[in-house]
This record gives structure tokens, sequence and C-alpha cells, in this order.
């Protein structure tokens, strides 16, 4: 049973909540302000700290620092009669497992309390699993070498491993859902189901069926009962994609089974609690929606809890030719990419990104007879799209080493304007050391030699 730390300064409450735990068989120990509350976390581990927001002393923030620092794997639930966005959710995204509006019902603090132990008794069980896991790369699928995407891998295995939802945000064709792929596999649940869904591919009727599920008799047409996907998804994962393109009446839904856990089925009256982890996917700023009046300002902070960004392609040209190679090698793995043409993609803009990229080589693959697939072999879109002039592409009077030195000092004329001059996160970006990207510079006339930064 859960040993809890109670610190509560109005003496009623504290004494009805200590009363009702203990009659359930939780071990309850009180503190009746912040500063004893900080004593007791010094002194003792707890699995469950069940704090005021507003105390004598520290407050509830000032506990759930203090709980992290000493005891990560602890849960803090935060108790506040000052139900509003900016403190209540402040201490979800500082990592509180959730939080109760006073006053609440009883049920409410069990159904919180249920959770942990089965999140406690799932993390017992998988301990050696995720030992294991910490030893393992990213997912083959996730292609990558630059130091922004490597950062990024680091972070999913560590998000991963928690319960909190998760806001992938990233442009159309950057790969959210494989990242949601990754943070499912690293997880807890991994053994459990995984059920995505669309939201800009489903009107409102559709999606709450397919959300809620129905009962038979809900509509014309609902001949028998239909378990919706959150009951499909008992014990896993939801990945809700393009959410940012959800009406505010369906997020206002999808709200109360966040904070609730539970759902109604379209046509049914029963209350249905559910287990899942949420992971949700935007290819927009959902900030930016919400000053618009276009999100839920509540939804975005539930959402927002953990977030993950991921890169453009254009912000990590580096990882261009790997990428490259690697989408040839599913569709032609008999066929090889000319270094001219690697060069020469790695200076598009790519604003479909990875996608774009992996289409564009699927069809080079499929259209060219040629065991190299070179310049020539481009569409003629593309061939007008690079920063460089079509003279250097097309100028047969040039050899392979003068156009490969176009393409490079062209590359380094871009990437210094896109950093702002800044060397270090240039020679970052594109793979080199330092000092070699600063010889080059001086060089070719693009960085006087007594200047640096």
């Amino acid at each position: 049973m859960l040993k809890i730390l109670l610190i509560e300064d109005e003496r009623i409450n504290r004494l009805t909540l200590e009363k009702l735990l203990s009659h359930a068989g939780y071990t309850v120990t009180t503190a009746e302000n912040g500063n004893m509350g900080l004593e007791a976390i010094k002194s003792q581990s707890w699995d469950v700290v069940l704090t005021d927001y507003r105390l004598p002393g520290a407050d509830g923030l000032e506990i759930l620092d203090a709980v992290k620092k000493k005891s990560p794997q602890t849960h803090v639930l935060i108790m506040t009669a000052f139900a509003t966005v900016e403190n209540a959710l402040t201490a979800l995204k500082k990592g509180a497992f959730d939080y109760l509006t006073k006053p609440f019902d009883p049920h409410e603090l069990f159904h919180h309390l249920d959770r942990i132990k089965v999140l406690n008794s799932l993390s017992a069980e998988n301990e050696a699993l995720k030992s294991s896991l910490a030893e393992l790369k990213v997912a083959p699928d996730l292609i990558g070498q630059s130091p922004n995407m490597l950062e990024l891998f680091d972070k999913i295995k560590m998000v991963a491993e928690s319960e909190h939802t998760v806001l992938i945000e990233g442009a159309s064709g950057t790969g959210k859902e494989k990242i949601a792929n990754a943070v499912q596999k690293f997880s807890l649940r991994m053994d459990k189901p995984f059920v995505r869904i669309n939201c800009s591919a489903l009107s409102e009727t559709l999606f709450e069926t397919e959300m809620f599920g129905h009962e038979k008799g809900a509509f014309t047409g609902a001949v028998k009962r239909s378990l919706g996907r959150f009951e499909r998804a008992k014990g896993g994962t939801i990945f809700l994609d393009d959410i940012d393109d959800l009406s505010l009446r369906l997020q206002t839904k999808l709200l109360r089974v966040i904070q609730e856990g539970e759902i109604e089925r379209v046509g049914g009256s029963e209350v249905i609690s559910v287990d899942i982890r949420l992971i949700a996917a935007t290819k927009v700023d959902l900030k930016s929606l919400v000053e618009q009046k276009q999100f839920r300002e509540d939804l975005y902070y539930r959402l927002n809890v953990i977030k993950l960004k991921i890169p453009s392609l254009a912000e990590r040209p580096s990882d261009i030719p790997l990428l490259a190679n690697h989408f040839l090698t599913k569709t032609s793995p008999n066929k090889s990419l000319s270094a001219l043409l690697v060069e020469y993609l790695t200076g598009l803009p790519w604003p479909g990104n990875v996608r774009e990229l992996e289409h564009l080589i699927m069809q080079m693959s499929v259209f060219s007879k040629k065991d190299k697939i070179g310049l020539s072999d481009l569409p003629e879109t593309y061939q007008s799209k690079s920063n460089l002039s079509q003279s250097s592409i097309s100028d047969e009077s040039k050899t392979l080493p003068d156009r490969l030195l176009d393409f490079e000092i062209q590359i380094l004329k871009d990437s210094m304007e896109v950093h702002n001059g800044h060397q270090q996160k240039v020679a970052d970006l594109l793979g080199i050391p330092r000092t070699t990207l600063r010889s080059k510079l001086v060089k070719y006339g693009l960085l006087e030699a007594n200047h640096d930064q």
C-alpha cells in the first residue's frame, strides 16, 4: 500500500483526508505547513505527496521542487482552491502527477491513487526491461546524426519512461508519427495497444464515435455496440495527429477525458474509466492558436507538459546524405547516388521536409535506368530550387571537382547566413571541426583572416 505524506494547513481538511486515507488502507503522515512538509520530505521517502498549493511557509511548488530533487520517483498531487491555468498547470509542467480542485470528491482522489498504484506496479515489473532499453539506440526508422537530432533522440528515451502526456511539434513531413512510435517503443506500455487517429481526417460526428464508441441504436445504422479507440487502447497509448485541427467542441470533450480519465459512448450514459497515455502532434504552434482563441488554453497546458520539437530538414542539412541513401536502399538497393547529386540535394530548401526527400528519391529510383542516379535524373521542378545558379549545374565545361567546389562555397555561404556568422553553430551543423570551417572561410574569401566569432 502507498505511503502518503499529506501537507494541509486547514485542520478540518487535514483530519478528514487523513481519516479517509487511513480507512482506505493507506499509510498517512501529516504536516500542517510547508516547512514541516519540507522536513518530512528530507527525512523520509514517500510514494505520494498530497499537498495544498497555498501553505504557510513553503508553497506547493516549493514542495514539488523539493520532492523532485530528493526522490524523482515520488508522485506529487496538488490540491488547490485557486483553479487557474497559471498555478495548477504550472505544477503539471514542473512534474506534478496531477491536481485536485477544492472541494473535490474523495472518489477523484482515490482514482488518482489507483492510477499511481498501477504505474508503480508496472514500473517494478518492467525495471529490468527499462535497464535494457536504456542501452538501445533509437528506433531504426529514425535517421539522423546531426547534433539537434541526437539531442532529440536522447529526449525521446527520457520522455518515454514517464507517464506524462507528450506534445510533438513539427512541420508537415518532419516525422511526427515516427517520433510517437519511438516514444511508445521505449515506454512502459510498449506491449500494450498503440492506437493512432488523424484529427484532420474525421468529421466531428465521426470523431466522437471513433474515439468514444457508440451504443446500439445511437444513430441510424448503429446496429450494435461499438467500442471506441479509447477503450480499445486500454492500458496503452493514444496518438492524436494534427490535434491543431480539432474543433473547440471536441477539444472540450478531449479535455474531460484527460482530466477525469473517463468517457461515455455516443448514445449511452455509462461512465467508463480508461487508462491510457496520450501523445499529441501538431504541425503549428498551438500557443499561437490559443492567442487567436482557436484552441483552448486549459487543453493546451494539459498537452504541453512535455514537448518534443522536431527540427525541419533545412535545420539539419548534414542528415540529408544519410537520409537520401537510406531511402534509396529501401526502394532500389542495387542503385547509388552520385556525389554531385547528394551535394545538390543538401543545398535545397525542402519545404516538404523528410517526406518530400523520400518521395523524390523514390521517384528518381523508379524512373532512372542507371545504376548511379545523378543530376540529370532530377525532375525539372527540382533543377531550379537550389540557391546555386542553373549554369553552375549544367555547365559541361566544368569538371566534377570544380562543380563540387561551387557547391561547397554556396553551402558555406548559406550556412553562415542562416546562423548569423556563428562559426561554432555552422561547424556543428556541417559536422566538421570549427578550425576546418574557419580555414575554408578564409580560403574562399568568406571571412577576413583576423575575424573571429
